[in-house]
């Protein structure tokens, strides 16, 4: 409502004397300060009056001598709206009136023989509030228009900024990448004829007949050629790396046994320095931590190659401690040489600075670049601070990591990995190779992969392997003629181990299997803990027979098993997206779906038994790696039912539709509530 403490300016304009002292004497007794009043006996006195003295409020009789209140109206708005509040005053309690009389801007009005004090003063104090919120909402709006427009300009100078910005930073990042692939480009084309420079060197050594002089330059040039060589080798790291095509394989790493390598390999360097080296263990560090070793290696040898390197006197320490993190893990390399002046301190981790160290310590100055860089792909952090006894102390912090299911699923443990061996993986599904071959690389083995029955042979025929996984249908050769080639070769190259890991299960199959050669059998779709066990199994020793992991030939399966298989089991589904990155996990889903649609349309237009089987097939497969077990199950009976003629297909094909448009409908209210975002 009204300041009280504020003089109000009213304006009455009304013919009646009586009216006029009436309001005055009403208002004079309610407030007696607050109104400053002045009077007009007709509508031309109060329009001059309202210019010129610009009242807080107009109390307006409706019937004026010359004109009615809302000719008054019109005349007081000519210039806009009106500029004050307005309370009008009839004679007759007309509805009529009091709604036209608000379109025109009056605030309130009054019946004159209803009129007190209370509701006198009540609506003059009201309307002049409610007039002075407008007016003061009025300018808001007008200001916030005005700095909503300069927001506008000042966005729009923004993004012309940020235009300019992002093309100055492409331009620049294409400069780069051709400053990147330059020298990708002529270090590789240094390197090929440096290796044959090399490989002469050391058959000019091994042939002989060389007098002491010649076989001393001869091991110099060896030694500059595999300094240089080192040197390219480290510029190509450092290409690889700005490019952004080095990726990261972590697996779960003993700290201690990799660390002692790197000690191994640098005791040689130490002894040429007669210094002194030696691992120093907190009992809180971490026994393992979830990394690439070769990465990680890679790092420790540049530290503490450049610690001894460094260091005339004393000694260098590799020290393991408790990370800043739950789990994980600080890294220190102390030395006690002379340390980094001040000056240099901002220069550390920059590429090819060499931080004036002298002609006679080897370097291109890019180690500890890539350190620097692999350190940030795995997340951790790097530095340096003084030795307090004199030297200097680079240290490296990795934060703990898992390999686990997403929490959406329930984590089941798994057997210990066995020892890294060589696998050969074939497979003519994609899916399968990407899916299996993860498995495998987890577990540390180093695998090959091919995608076809006569490519297996190929690879078998010219490397050495631990063991092989054979699909066995596969196009043009399939997996049992592969075997049996592979059987038929030459020396150790028919003896290595073969597991059939395939979709075919059925007790004739697999002695199928058993027939060709191979000495085990897995069966698609298969979990982390099971292959690793059957690798482990024919690792150890060969098996008699074909075996599943070990067991007795299974039997075959009953009729309606198929049924008794959960449709979706998320924690099967969850094992295997564990190992997956998230964008080959997102594309498999999605070939997955394609599957299942492509097998409905086989379905639906009867397509040819071997188009069905070979759906089935693949489907099989596809479908029980990612938990649609229930469809997996029928695909594998539907395709040996077609393939041997069976009376049943006609009613596995039915179950099969059926369960291929239950399953859909789940994967794709999965894949949907995948895609949304956490709530956490």
């Amino acid at each position: 409502m009204a300041d009280a403490g504020r003089s109000y300016h009213l304006l009455v304009v009304d013919d009646d004397d009586t009216d006029r002292r009436l309001y005055s004497r009403l208002l004079a007794r309610k407030s007696p300060c607050s109104f400053d009043r002045e009077q007009a006996r007709d509508g031309a006195a109060g329009l001059a009056a309202l210019r010129r003295q610009k009242p807080d409020c107009v109390l307006l009789d409706f019937n004026l001598p010359d004109m009615n209140g809302f000719e008054f109206l019109t005349d007081a708005a000519a210039d806009g709206e009106l500029t004050c509040a307005v309370v009008l005053i009839t004679g007759r309690g007309n509805e009529a009136i009091a709604v036209e009389a608000m379109k025109r801007g009056v605030q309130d009005y009054l019946v004159k023989d209803r009129v007190n004090e209370n509701s006198l003063w009540r609506a003059i104090t009201r309307a002049i509030t409610q007039t002075e919120l407008r007016h003061r909402l009025a300018n808001s709006l007008r200001d916030l228009t005005a700095v909503n427009a300069a927001l506008e300009q000042e966005v729009a100078v923004r993004e012309a900024a940020e235009i300019e910005l992002r093309a100055a930073k492409e331009t620049a990042e294409q400069a780069n990448l051709a400053k990147t692939r330059f020298v990708a480009m002529v270090t590789h084309e240094l390197r090929t004829p440096l290796n044959g420079i090399l490989g002469y060197a050391q058959l000019l050594r091994i042939e002989g007949g060389l007098s002491a002089r010649q076989d001393a330059r001869v091991a110099a040039m060896m030694q500059a050629g595999q300094h240089l060589l080192g040197m390219i080798e480290q510029v190509l790291d450092f290409a690889s790396i700005e490019s952004g095509r080095t990726t990261l394989h972590p697996v779960p790493v003993s700290v201690v046994e990799l660390s002692e390598r790197c000690i191994a390999c640098i005791e040689p360097l130490v002894a040429q320095h007669t210094l002194s080296l030696r691992m120093l263990r907190s009992h809180d560090s971490p026994p393992q931590i979830v990394v690439d070793p070769s990465r990680l290696r890679q790092v420790l040898l540049n530290l503490l190659g450049n610690a001894v390197k460094y260091t005339q006197a004393g000694g260098v320490e590799l020290r393991l401690l408790a990370g800043a993190s739950p789990g994980g893990l600080r890294v220190e390399v102390a030395d006690t040489g002379p340390g980094i002046n001040e000056g240099s301190l901002d220069c550390l981790f920059q590429d090819f600075e060499r931080l004036g160290a002298a002609t006679s310590v080897e370097g291109a100055g890019l180690g500890l670049a890539i350190a620097a860089r692999l350190v940030r792909l795995m997340h951790g952090a790097i530095g340096h601070t003084a030795n307090p006894g004199g030297g200097s102390v680079f240290w490296l912090e990795l934060p703990s990591a898992e390999i686990e299911a997403p929490s959406l699923f329930e984590a089941t443990p798994a057997s210990p990995p066995p020892s890294a061996s060589r696998v050969l993986l074939v497979d003519d599904i994609a899916m399968n190779r990407d899916v299996i071959g993860a498995f495998l690389g987890v577990a540390g083995h180093a695998v090959v992969l091919a995608e076809s029955g006569r490519e297996a042979v190929r690879l078998a025929s010219e490397q050495v392997f631990d063991l092989i996984l054979m699909d066995v249908r596969m196009p043009e050769i399939d997996g049992l003629e592969a075997t049996r080639r592979i059987r038929l070769l030459p020396g150790p190259c028919a003896q290595v181990p073969i597991l059939a890991l395939t979709a075919h299960s059925f007790a004739d199959q697999v002695v199928q299997c058993r027939i060709a050669g191979m000495d085990g059998h897995i069966t698609k779709p298969v979990e982390y803990a099971t292959l690793m066990r059957a690798i482990a199994g024919a690792l150890a020793r060969p098996a008699p027979a074909c075996t599943e992991h070990g067991s007795p030939l299974p039997p075959p399966e009953p009729p309606g098993s198929e049924r008794s298989a959960p449709r979706f089991d998320r924690t099967a589904l969850g094992r295997t997206l564990a190992f997956l990155p998230p964008a080959d996990a997102a594309a498999h889903l999605q070939s997955l779906r394609a599957r299942k649609q492509e097998m409905l349309r086989l379905l639906d237009q009867a397509g040819s038994p071997s188009l069905l089987t070979e759906a089935a097939h693949i489907l099989t497969s596809a479908a029980g790696m990612f938990g649609f077990l229930a469809l997996s199950a029928l695909s594998r009976s539907f395709e040996h039912a077609v393939a041997n003629d069976a009376a049943e297909s006609g009613r596995l094909a039915r179950e099969l539709r059926a369960e291929t448009c239950a399953s859909l409908a789940v994967l794709d209210d999965f894949m949907r509530e995948r895609g949304r975002p956490s709530r956490r």
